[in-house]
């Protein structure tokens, strides 16, 4: 468990797939009482779709429901990284400074959006500047460079004595007047002069000759002054003066770095992550990249965060507490990647050993959430009456009103405990629940077959056992051929030997088993045969105390033999 403030991982509770009232009621308990006592970062949840039942349950006592998930893989949203974010628009002198104090090898680079651009990397940006034999591009060594007047002033430090358009990003051509006037006039090329930037010192005839072909934009180094004379003249012709203390060698290398980071030669990386991408089926590509910083972006190309190549080789970021099972292959798709720290259950013990010692809450009794209920009472942390009527539905449906063989003197004692607490009673919480839509007359076969099923491996045998409630058995009867046909389904897709489906009547005490797969496990059973693949069970309401010890001595004198 983690301690108090530990915010290093997130702990999950989750009872078994296709849950039913005691799974969902006490995860949601004992995650409140676990958060009482000091861990924040606890979540129930719902395998699969929250049962009816238990989401009528629920808002009965104006309750949360624990979150609905398939499964608990380690997905890159649950290891994603916050990273400075390199926006456009930014120079590439800001960009380089941000890539410097980050000590990453990449930046992410996004639109005032938040759309993803592509990465700026030291490596690719120091090849891209360094493009030798290109000196008629954009690469250092080159005149040309696109990017607008107000980026050049900010890189330049430069005080802006004339200005015009000075937002529009556009191509600049730039020359630096370090000769006589003669040769400066031939130097200048022909051709768009609204292209031209030039780099000059105080020398007001060359000022004048600049001004004389309008260029764009005069660039004035070492704080020397301009004549007023300059200025009315560049004014009139639309010309840009800036003037900058810094000298002409500087003034050079920083107008290469006036570039927005846009124009810069990013490009989209060659792995991309989305935010629901498994951990695990990504990571080998994560650690065959060249580099780190893996860009995170959604469906719809907003920039999310980085993953780093540590996270491959970092722990999970969650931990486990199992309610109501234990056995792996009962919960929720996942649950093997990540460690279980504790475990509260009324069944067998069949997992896995574990590599450090765990919390294990469990004894023979008829619900799991008297298991819970009973953590409140000996913890002496308060129980509210919504909370005390949730724990109480569990204990009711799961026992099937203390009617079931499973009920024990603890059970008995909690829900004496919880009536008293909530202020209603278990009959009535079992009557509104029988209320509900029956699921035999309501729902579809797959769905009644699977919303309480559970999967078991005894020796060489698979097989699934589900049960649902039902107050009208004839409704079996008329679904028989319907459900049989699903199983059969379930069998084949699940690698299944065989499947049964025991459908029980809680008033009437007594249940109707429908099976289908191996004939000998068939054949075996020592109920009344009511029809093909139909047995009779008077007095047998429980799955995991009567019906499934009876299938796994079968199987074991199968296995004598």
């Amino acid at each position: 468990m983690s301690s108090k403030g530990n915010s290093q991982y997130r702990v999950l509770v989750s009872g078994h797939r296709n849950p039913d009232i005691d799974s969902l009621a006490s995860a949601a308990a004992l995650a409140e009482l676990r958060r009482r006592q000091g861990n924040s970062s606890i979540t129930a949840l719902c395998p699969g779709v929250l049962p009816d039942r238990a989401a009528a349950l629920f808002r009965r006592f104006h309750l949360k429901p624990p979150v609905s998930c398939n499964d608990v893989y380690t997905r890159i949203r649950d290891v994603i990284a916050t990273v400075p974010t390199i926006h456009s628009g930014t120079t590439l002198l800001d960009a380089v400074g941000m890539l410097r104090e980050s000590g990453r090898p990449r930046l992410p680079v996004a639109d005032r959006d938040g759309r993803f651009l592509g990465m700026l990397s030291s490596l690719a940006l120091l090849s891209e500047l360094l493009g030798v034999g290109r000196d008629a591009g954009n690469s250092l060594t080159g005149r040309r460079i696109r990017t607008s007047l107000r980026l050049i002033q900010r890189v330049l430090e430069a005080e802006e004595l004339t200005g015009f358009d000075q937002d529009s990003p556009q191509e600049f051509e730039v020359y630096v007047a370090a000769m006589s006037l003669d040769s400066f006039e031939e130097h200048l090329p022909r051709g768009n002069n609204r292209e031209l930037a030039v780099i000059v010192g105080d020398r007001p005839e060359i000022h004048l000759r600049a001004l004389n072909r309008r260029l764009r934009l005069l660039i004035v180094t070492g704080n020397r002054p301009v004549e007023p004379l300059i200025l009315e003249s560049a004014a009139r012709d639309g010309v840009s003066i800036l003037q900058t203390k810094l000298d002409s060698a500087t003034v050079i290398r920083r107008l290469k770095f006036s570039v927005p980071v846009e124009c810069s030669g990013i490009a989209l990386p060659e792995l991309v992550l989305a935010p629901e991408d498994r951990l695990r089926d990504v990571r080998n590509r994560i650690l065959n990249q060249p580099e780190d910083v893996i860009p995170v972006v959604d469906a719809d190309g907003i920039f999310c965060g980085a993953v780093f190549k540590s996270v491959c080789s970092n722990p999970p970021p969650f931990r486990m507490i199992l309610v109501d099972h234990n056995e792996l292959d009962q919960s929720l798709p996942g649950v093997e990647e990540i460690p279980v720290i504790e475990v509260v259950d009324h069944h067998r013990i069949g997992m896995m050993p574990t590599a450090v010692p765990i919390r294990f809450t469990g004894d023979v009794v008829g619900s799991t959430c008297t298991l819970v209920a009973a953590m409140y009472r000996s913890s002496g942390e308060s129980l509210s009456a919504d909370m005390a009527g949730l724990l109480l539905g569990g204990i009711v449906s799961d026992t099937l009103l203390l009617k079931s063989p499973t009920t024990a003197d603890l059970d008995r004692r909690m829900c004496e405990w919880l009536e008293k607490a909530s202020g209603v009673t278990g009959a009535e919480l079992m009557e509104e629940l029988m209320r509900i839509d029956s699921p035999l007359a309501s729902k579809p076969a797959a769905e009644v077959i699977g919303q309480d099923r559970k999967d078991y491996t005894e020796g060489r045998f698979h097989f699934a056992l589900a049960q649902v409630e039902e107050s009208n058995l004839e409704l079996l009867h008329q679904r028989k051929a319907e459900l049989a046909g699903e199983m059969c389904r379930a069998m084949e897709r699940d690698k299944l030997d065989f499947f049964g489906l025991l459908v029980t009547d809680a008033v009437r005490e007594c249940s109707e088993l429908l099976m289908t797969g191996s004939p000998e496990v068939l054949r075996n059973l020592p109920y009344v045969r009511l029809d093909d693949g139909l047995w009779s069970l008077p007095g047998v309401l429980s799955r995991k105390k009567q019906l499934l010890p009876q299938v796994i001595a079968i199987i074991a004198a199968l296995e004598g033999n």
